[in-house]
């Protein structure tokens, strides 16, 4: 959990690893992030919610930190991620956040590649990343 702060104020955001699978005797974790919103009693992630709140490059980067500590602290898994997509995604016709992801991921390519495998998932086909290209999941290992 960590607090975003910029026009909207601090906004509590939490950050979630949940095993979703087993590929090649490797698990495979879910990373979803959003903020931490509470209802009758109960705590979960809103990853549907826009916080405009001025910070989205310190935000990013945070859950990039913590998402490389994760791996890190479990090497022999895979890390699986995608945006969901919001009303935004869906009236523009592709899933914004994961635009979003992947501009991260392309800009701190060279960084990535030292420590991480990736790749990218469009429909049922998956192949090595490609800077540039869009994907619906990303995928990613230590090497």
């Amino acid at each position: 959990m960590f607090i975003s702060e910029g026009f909207n104020g601090q906004i509590p955001k939490i950050v979630s690893f949940s095993k979703i699978d087993i590929s090649d005797g490797r698990p495979v974790f879910n990373l979803a992030f959003g903020s931490l919103k509470v209802s009758e009693g109960k705590s979960f992630i809103d990853d549907q919610c826009r916080s405009n709140n001025g910070d989205i490059v310190k935000v990013l980067a945070t859950v990039a930190r913590i998402a490389i500590e994760f791996m890190h602290e479990n090497p022999d898994t895979v890390l699986s991620f995608s945006g969901a997509m919001d009303e935004k995604s869906i009236r523009v016709g592709r899933n914004q956040r994961n635009v979003i992801y992947q501009r991260g991921i392309d800009t701190n390519w060279e960084e990535l590649i030292k420590s991480f495998r990736i790749w990218g998932v469009r429909g049922q086909s998956q192949e090595e990343y490609v800077k540039g290209r869009p994907y619906d999941e990303i995928l990613i290992e230590n090497r």
